[in-house]
């Protein structure tokens, strides 16, 4: 065999299935070799007496042109597979039974190894049936043509080896060539894989920070905006300070906030969620700044973990801090709140009134609301409702499992008090 049969175990498979069919330099050499060894052969005298009766059945000249015309087939071994096995095939077997030279073995070797090779696994499978067909086509020739039993032994031995060794041995390589071509493409989806799921987890991470920049400072931007309003309307000097202290109070809670996420975005080593000062006391702050007369209920056990899960007890408190930004920004009273378990869940209700030629919003506030909810396996909704006496109004309701169901996704840790019954007043 030449020396380029084990390049040829990693080379691309067929490309007469790809493109126009193409001669490569490699073809040429692979050629130009088997032509110079049946030169070679012919011109040292070694050869084998024929299968067709005694001595040879034509001349060594004949002899060295037919096996020329079989290496001038073998141009075509990878572009197209089928011209070797058609041409190169059938000349080295005439050869072997009439002509005698030695050559001829290796070239009926390679004709039946290039299709398996590079052809089609439909050409390479009927090459191979075509193949088993002939020698068993030989052998049985050689049974019933009369030849003594050393012969017909002989006969045997030849038409197995000459089919078994090459279709095996192709077989074998083009399995490993196709294995490793799947383990090539595995490696590559697995690799887009990878991509892929990085992509999603840094959206992820994108989306948790859109969420917790709407849910915490923009809640306390909100309070700063309405205690800032509110003092420039005061006339009473103590209540207007007392207005901007609460102010100044949220503008350092956000930035406060503000920075501790830019110091997690920052820093790639640590692996720490930011903190954010998030509790139940500064939402119902935030709510009687923006109506005093507001109606606050939270229940103690939200903030209790033998009530309530922590992974429950941060998705309400964000759903709660939703509901009050909202509300501080779009509606007025009346306003009431209530969160606390009932009929074993966590339920929280925000009731405001708004203006009604005030257009409904569908942003991320909105969206961050079911998000929260069902991280926990719990369901949110938002949407207006009638009033009673008086303008329309908007309601946000959320019913939470007092644990949460699965592994939800992590929530930043929440620093601040608890509110109980009695500290619902305004500070």
């Amino acid at each position: 065999m030449p020396a380029d049969v084990r390049a040829d175990a990693s080379a691309a498979p067929d490309t007469a299935a790809v493109g126009a069919p193409r001669i490569t330099g490699r073809d040429l050499l692979t050629a130009g070799i088997y032509a110079a060894l049946v030169v070679g052969l012919a011109l040292s005298g070694i050869s084998n007496s024929g299968f067709l009766g005694e001595g040879r059945q034509w001349s060594r000249g004949v002899s060295v042109v037919l096996l020329l015309a079989a290496c001038a087939s073998l141009c075509w071994r990878r572009s197209r597979p089928l011209v070797p096995f058609v041409v190169a095939g059938p000349l080295a077997t005439a050869e072997i039974i009439g002509g005698g030279q030695i050559s001829a073995y290796f070239l009926l070797f390679e004709a039946l190894f290039v299709p398996v090779m590079h052809g089609t696994r439909r050409v390479a499978r009927t090459c191979t049936a075509i193949s088993i067909a002939a020698a068993a086509a030989a052998m049985l020739a050689a049974l019933l043509g009369g030849l003594p039993g050393p012969a017909v032994f002989l006969v045997a031995m030849i038409a197995g080896l000459m089919a078994s060794t090459p279709l095996l041995w192709g077989w074998e390589v083009r399995h490993h060539r196709e294995a490793r071509g799947a383990a090539e493409r595995l490696a590559g989806l697995e690799h887009e894989l990878a991509e892929s799921r990085a992509a999603q987890a840094v959206e992820a991470e994108r989306r948790s920070i859109a969420h917790d920049l709407h849910d915490v400072i923009a809640g306390h931007l909100s309070a700063v905006a309405l205690h800032s309003s509110l003092a420039a309307s005061l006339e009473d000097r103590e209540a207007r300070e007392s207005s901007l202290a609460a102010s100044r109070s949220s503008a350092q809670a956000a930035l406060r906030d503000l920075r501790s996420m830019i110091g997690v975005l920052a820093d790639e080593g640590t692996g720490t969620l930011p903190s954010a000062t998030l509790d139940w006391p500064s939402l119902a702050a935030r709510l009687r700044a923006r109506d005093p007369s507001a109606q606050v209920e939270i229940a103690p056990a939200l903030t209790d973990p033998a009530r309530v899960g922590p992974a429950v007890q941060a998705a309400a408190l964000r759903i709660g801090a939703e509901a009050v930004t909202n509300a501080v920004r779009h509606g007025r009273a009346p306003i009431r709140l209530t969160a606390g378990i009932r009929e074993g869940a966590v339920r929280i209700e925000l009731v405001n009134a708004r203006d009604g030629a005030e257009a409904l919003g569908a942003g991320l506030g909105r969206a961050a609301l079911a998000h929260r909810a069902l991280a926990v396996g719990g369901t949110a909704s938002s949407g207006p409702v009638p009033g009673a006496d008086g303008p329309p109004g908007w309601r946000v309701e959320a019913v939470l499992p007092v644990d949460a169901s699965g592994d939800p996704p992590a929530e930043p840790p929440l620093t601040g008090t608890t509110l109980t019954a009695t500290e619902a007043s305004p500070r």
